[in-house]
């Protein structure tokens, strides 16, 4: 079974904080040097630790540096108040919960239906509903993946109250070694949901079960990140111990790896595990682009911040999303199945 990191940015990507980041900076700002601001660096993109250094280049400090920790201890004191003014003017973006609770879902429940492998299917080649219960056909549920599909799997009930157990090794879509690679959820079926088990897919070699982690890889520090996700409903389902935060360092390619050691820390991997494009970054500016390219990891951008879907293509996304609204779409996209 493979680990896939999903690192999600916020501003811009999942929510809309109504200007509250900016709002921020002018109180700390006043209340260290007792003066108002009268220009901001450029926000979109990129970290707390290098918006606030250029920030206070812009505004004539000397020795800038010695006050970029000073400046996040203080946005830090201010994380509650943050809260609350995105409760009032914030917006979770369209599709934003539905995505991560299907992610979260996926992790946690295996619920393949629950991220469109269904009536549909993933890459419109299922068969049925996942489950022991009949399809549309009368026969068993199964679905049929195609060869080298890696598909969300976990420990729980499938999406109609039915469990069982995920097996890659009965007829169906061959794998290009000619090995079978169906996907079968036909264990035992009850109201109580039951318990599966992911089982089958190391031999079969026809699909590939992946387990989901996701977290934050944004500008903000930790606290006022956790802040705004909390004022819109958007924190349940995200780990954030293993995030990485504009706190964590200036640059937001090292982030990158700031999330990936935390991730294998917390989960006991090896320091590999997240190598690669096993770390998905999703971001609304190039700049997140161009961190993911410049770690390796696999980069997906979504045009519903200030950079239409143009910019982000050119910056050498692998995939680029209008918004968050189609689930399933969203999910293939970060997947890459």
């Amino acid at each position: 079974m493979d680990d896939v990191l999903v690192l999600w940015d916020i501003d811009g990507t999942l929510l809309n904080a109504g200007g509250v980041g900016r709002d921020l900076y002018d109180v700390v700002f006043s209340q260290l040097f007792g003066r108002s601001l009268s220009a901001y660096a450029p926000m979109a993109g990129r970290t707390d630790r290098a918006i606030i250094l250029e920030t206070l280049v812009l505004a004539g400090v000397d020795e800038p540096r010695r006050y970029v920790d000073p400046f996040i201890a203080g946005l830090g004191a201010h994380a509650s108040s943050v809260r609350t003014a995105v409760e009032a003017r914030g917006r979770a973006l369209p599709g934003a919960a539905e995505v991560l609770a299907a992610l979260a879902s996926a992790h946690s429940l295996g619920s393949l239906a629950s991220i469109g492998v269904g009536q549909t299917g993933l890459a419109g080649l299922a068969s049925g509903p996942v489950g022991g219960g009949p399809r549309a056909d009368g026969r068993a549920g199964t679905v049929d993946a195609p060869a080298g599909a890696r598909v969300p799997v976990g420990v729980g009930s499938v999406a109609a109250g039915t469990a069982g157990t995920v097996l890659g090794a009965s007829a169906g879509v061959p794998a290009p070694q000619g090995v079978p690679g169906r996907l079968r959820a036909d264990g035992p079926s009850g109201a109580d949901g039951g318990t599966g088990v992911a089982d089958g897919f190391a031999a079969g070699g026809g699909v590939t079960a992946i387990r989901v982690h996701q977290s934050v890889l944004t500008g903000n520090i930790r606290s006022v990140a956790e802040m705004k996700l909390a004022a819109l409903g958007l924190r349940e389902g995200l780990d954030l111990c293993i995030g990485a935060y504009g706190d964590d360092h200036e640059d937001r390619t090292e982030l990158v790896q700031v999330a990936r050691r935390r991730a294998a820390a917390v989960h006991g991997r090896t320091p590999a595990a997240f190598d690669g494009t096993s770390t998905v970054v999703v971001g609304d500016t190039p700049l997140d682009i161009l961190a993911a390219l410049a770690a390796d990891a696999r980069a997906v951008g979504v045009a519903t911040g200030t950079y239409p879907a143009a910019e982000l293509t050119a910056a050498g996304a692998h995939a680029v999303l209008p918004d968050l609204t189609d689930t399933t779409v969203v999910l293939s996209a970060l997947l890459d199945c």
